[in-house]
Order: structure tokens, then C-alpha cells, then sequence
């Protein structure tokens, strides 16, 4: 699909219209006609019952039979036509929302994850809680009222038109004495329909301001709610280690108390609002036979004119009260679209500022030498961590990253890898050569064993019989025979099996370049050892750059790189 949501901010109307202006439109426009269609004729069917209803009220006060019987057979045939209209109708408009997120996810997926703006939103920005729930659940949300709104709009639209002209016809003429003077109303009905709907509309409008931003604040504190939880499950063994059962719970509770508070807020708020929609709608049915049986009394209709009349009232005022009785929707819809834009402009927002603090450049060489000249790196409040770097890694040689715990060895590779945004300096890389670079925990994609092994570039040319071999070379060989089981591995592999499946990928990649940050820190000496000689056998022509603490990973490494000497004092 092609990108359509460009780097920029956005207003709700924008948000909406991008897939009504992507390649997707005709297709977009054919579903909608096709519904609105659709809910036009279920309106006219509507007309149809109301006419309906004179004719089969007024057989049954001229106590016709034969007549009584006909029209039960026509609404019979009447009501079989609604539903079919009615079933293809909903399933119309689902699948056309179902085409629409599917479209829109795909466009905020290419938004998260181009110019590695999730990991920038992940570490460098405080303000986007919980992208993936924004992305799963809000984008569904926005989609699905979207459309109910819309056409629910459109089709009280056509409603009012459809039945105003045979609620003013039976309204007839109603006659009032003001102080002598006699004054003629033509349509009252319509008129006394559409000041109650305004009416009851501004009421509730005011009074439901506020859900705006408490179904807001509540979409994002049940968000931090599950992210506890999931939290927990995800550093399960941690906390049993530490007997932190306890303190997880308080965590747990006090982030759950706050739900409860807003949700609390949003049932008081929604019980005022309750009180007079409630009332409202009861009302509204009495209001139309208060002021319709004057015309029955006067006999200017029979019974089936009073219930077509009350039909007829009823549609017209569901209509003008769409406003009212959606109110609760728009408000959930509005917090939903806050989200959505709150999300993508923030995107637009860390993507810039990145652009502003990154000052790094790149270039490639053709010798095989990785350089950095003049390298500063900030920290992202822009202290100073590491000044006047100057360095050169020669293909062919293996090299050392040693300092001090927290003084920018891990930053550093990230300012080669081009992940770091904060600094400056030159930074030339070799053309057409492979460049690996390890963390220090290893990642480990959702799916097969197989497919987190060739993680990540998916190298399909590779046998099982190979990976095998693999798992076997870096002592995995309790593995060899799950290469097909899916599983949350990262959370059933242990730190060290991790990192041996990092040296593994390495293999199969066969890079010119690797960097490996800490890449053995859970390691035992034996482990490192063979793993290291596995590399220098496996892959000679490769070159080695380490960052570690440890002595013994000296022995592996020809040249040291000291980043004491660059220490902003």
C-alpha cells in the first residue's frame, strides 16, 4: 500500500480523509454509496410502515376484517424485505471497515516504524504511553464509530426529509386564541418536533462535556493498568527472586485505584446524563400524542391517522435527536481520535527533534575501514558524555571498546550503528560490506525457533540440517529438535541460551563486521571462549569489535580502544 500518512501534523480531518484520498478510494467509495443506498431504501421501507400502520388502524376501527388480514400479509412480505436490506446493510459496512483499518493500521505501522521512530518514542519521549494499544485497539475504535456515526448522521438526515412532509400534512392546520387574536399554525407537529429535539440537544450537550476528556483519561489509565500487569509477567522471575510479590501488588493496586477513580467520575457524569436523555426519550412519547389528538378528537384523522402521526413524530424526532442519543458515542469517539493524533503528531514531534540534535555524518569508504573523526555524543538533555573521538578500524583486525561502567561504550556503537541522535562528528562505514551489530539481550521474534534463528533477515536458502549443526556448534542441543515450536523464547530461554543464539545468527549471516556489546555477559569463561574461537574459525575474514568488562575477552582482540582519554572531564 503506499504511504499516505506523511510526516506532518494532523487534525482529526485530515486523519479522516487520508483513506478516502489514497489508492484504496474507489473501492472505499463503492462500499459506502452501497450502504448509504442501502440505509435510504430501509428509510423508504420505513415510510412504507408508516403508511402501513394508517391503513391497518383504520381496518381495525371499521372492525374489516378481509382488509385486517390483507395488510398483516403485507407487512409480512414488507418486514422479509427490511431484514435482508438490513443484514446486507450491516455486513456492507463492517467489511468496509474492516478494508479501513486494515489501511489505516498499515499506515501508522510504516509511521511507528520508519525512521526507527519507535525506538526514539520508546527511550527519548515521555509523552506516548502504550503505541501498541493506540495501534490494536483505538485505530478499530475510531473506525467502527466513524462509520456508525456517519451514517447514522446521514441516514437522520434523510429520515427528517422522508417524514416531514407526511407529519405536516397530518398536522393539519391548528388554530390559537392570543388575546383576541387568532393565529394559524400550518405543520405544528413538525414545529413542536423540532423545538424539542434543539432543545434536548443544547441541554445535553452541556451537560456531557465533560466525558470528552474523562473517557480520555480513562482509555490511557486502564492502558498503564495493563502495561503493569504485563509488566509483571514479563519480569515474572525477577520479582519472585527478590520476593517482591508485594510491592508488585501495591504497584498493581494504586495503578488500578486511579482507574477506578476516573471510571467513577465517568458513571457520575453518565448518570446526569442518563437523568435527561432518559427523561428526554419517555417524554418524547407523550409530547407527540398530547398535541396529535386534537386532530383525532376533531376527527380531522381516524385512529390509523393518530398512529401514523405518532410513527411519523417519533422518526422525525429520532432524527433530530441523533445528536442526543449518540452523545455518549461522539464523546468516546473524540477521546479515541485525541489518542490517534496525540500518538502520530508525537511521532512527527521526536522525528524532528531527532533531526535537530543529530548531527552525526555518514559516508562510505571503499578500503573496509570503519572511521569516526571528531565524534561528539550528548546525552539526551544534551550533557556532554564523550568528546573528540577520533578512531580507525581496519578490516582484518579485532578491537577492544574498554572503559569505566557508564561512560558511553554501548552509546558509542550506537552512534556508528546510526541508532544515537545526540552528537556530532563523522562516521564513515565500508560500501557493500556487512555490518552486524549484537546487544548486549539478545531479541528474540515472535513465531518458530527457525524463524527467530534467521532473525532477521529470513534467509530461506538455509537447510534445517544446517541450523542443526548450528545449535549444536554453540551447545544448544536441546533445541535441535524444537526448530518448529512457537513460544515466547525470550522468556523461556535463559540469558546465556540467548546470547549463544545471537553468536548463532552471526554465523548464518556471515557478516564482514561485527559489534558485539556485552554479547557474553551471561556467559560462563567456557562458553566465551569457545564461542569466540567458533567466530575467528568460522568466519576469518570477519572482524571482531567487542565492549566488555571482563579480562578474559582480551585475549581475543588485537587492538584496545580506550574511551577514558575521551571523557568529558
Amino acid at each position: 500500500m503506499s504511504q499516505v500518512l506523511e510526516a506532518r501534523p494532523y487534525t482529526a480531518w485530515q486523519l479522516l480523509k487520508a483513506y478516502w484520498q489514497s489508492d484504496q478510494r474507489k473501492i472505499a467509495y463503492i462500499f459506502f454509496v452501497s450502504v448509504i443506498i442501502l440505509s435510504l431504501v430501509l428509510i423508504g421501507l420505513d415510510v412504507t410502515f408508516t403508511n402501513w400502520y394508517n391503513y391497518f388502524y383504520n381496518a381495525l376501527q371499521d372492525y374489516d376484517k378481509r382488509s385486517t388480514l390483507d395488510l398483516l400479509v403485507v407487512f409480512t412480505f414488507l418486514a422479509a424485505i427490511y431484514i435482508v436490506f438490513a443484514v446486507y446493510r450491516f455486513y456492507l459496512q463492517q467489511f468496509l471497515g474492516l478494508r479501513w483499518r486494515r489501511w489505516l493500521t498499515d499506515q501508522f505501522l510504516n509511521r511507528w516504524m520508519e525512521h526507527k521512530s519507535y525506538y526514539y518514542l520508546e527511550n527519548f519521549d515521555e509523552y506516548t504511553d502504550n503505541p501498541d494499544q493506540r495501534i490494536q485497539e483505538d485505530i478499530g475504535s475510531l473506525v467502527n464509530s466513524s462509520l456508525a456515526l456517519i451514517v447514522g448522521l446521514l441516514s437522520s438526515i434523510a429520515t427528517f426529509f422522508a417524514f416531514i412532509y407526511i407529519l405536516w400534512e397530518l398536522s393539519g392546520l391548528l388554530h390559537i386564541r392570543i388575546y383576541g387574536h387568532i393565529l394559524h399554525i400550518h405543520g405544528y407537529l413538525v414545529w413542536v418536533a423540532i423545538i424539542y429535539a434543539m432543545v434536548g440537544t443544547l441541554l445535553t450537550f452541556k451537560i456531557g462535556r465533560p466525558l470528552v476528556e474523562l473517557n480520555f483519561e480513562q482509555q490511557r489509565r486502564e492502558a498503564d493498568f495493563r502495561f503493569a500487569a504485563i509488566d509483571l509477567r514479563t519480569h515474572s522471575e525477577n520479582v519472585a527472586l527478590y520476593r517482591g510479590e508485594h510491592h508488585q501488588k501495591n504497584i498493581l493496586q494504586r495503578t488500578f485505584n486511579r482507574v477506578l477513580e476516573n471510571w467513577y467520575a465517568i458513571i457520575l457524569r453518565q448518570k446526569l446524563l442518563m437523568w435527561f436523555t432518559a427523561g428526554y426519550n419517555q417524554v418524547s412519547v407523550l409530547v407527540p400524542l398530547v398535541v396529535a389528538l386534537p386532530n383525532y378528537f376533531n376527527k380531522v384523522f381516524k385512529l390509523g391517522g393518530l398512529i401514523q402521526s405518532l410513527a411519523a413524530f417519533q422518526r422525525i424526532q429520532d432524527a433530530l435527536s441523533f445528536l442526543v442519543n449518540s452523545y455518549t458515542a461522539i464523546a468516546e469517539w473524540r477521546a479515541v481520535m485525541k489518542r490517534l493524533l496525540t500518538f502520530l503528531n508525537h511521532v512527527y514531534d521526536v522525528e524532528q527533534k531527532v533531526s535537530a540534535e543529530n548531527k552525526f555524518s555518514f559516508s562510505k569508504n571503499t578500503d573496509n575501514k570503519i572511521t569516526v573523526h571528531n565524534l561528539l555524543i550528548n546525552t539526551p538533555d544534551g550533557t556532554n558524555l564523550l568528546k573528540n573521538i577520533n578512531e580507525e578500524l581496519v578490516h582484518g583486525q579485532n578491537y577492544l571498546i574498554k572503559g569505566d561502567s557508564g561512560i558511553g561504550k554501548s552509546t558509542f556503537l550506537r552512534a556508528i550503528a546510526g541508532i544515537w541522535p545526540y552528537g556530532s562528528g563523522n562516521i564513515s562505514l565500508p560500501e557493500k560490506k556487512n555490518v552486524m551489530f549484537l546487544p548486549q539481550k539478545s531479541y528474540m521474534p515472535l513465531g518458530t525457533l527457525q524463524e527467530a534463528l534467521l532473525f532477521p533477515d529470513n534467509i530461506t536458502s538455509l537447510s534445517e540440517t544446517e541450523l542443526i549443526e548450528l545449535l549444536n556448534a554453540c551447545d544448544l542441543p536441546a533445541l535441535t529438535t524444537q526448530l518448529h515450536q512457537a513460544t515466547h523464547w525470550s522468556e523461556h530461554l535463559s540469558p546465556g541460551e540467548l546470547q549463544r543464539i545471537a553468536f548463532i545468527r552471526v554465523l548464518i549471516h556471515k557478516p564482514d563486521w561485527v559489534f558485539l556489546d556485552e554479547s557474553t555477559s551471561a556467559l560462563d569463561l567456557r562458553h566465551e571462549k569457545h564461542l569466540y574461537e567458533l567466530l575467528r574459525k568460522r568466519l576469518p575474514y570477519c572482524s571482531i569489535v567487542s565492549v566488555g568488562h571482563r579480562p578474559s575477552i582480551e585475549n581475543y582482540h588485537d587492538n584496545k580502544i580506550e574511551l577514558e582519554q575521551y571523557k568529558v572531564q
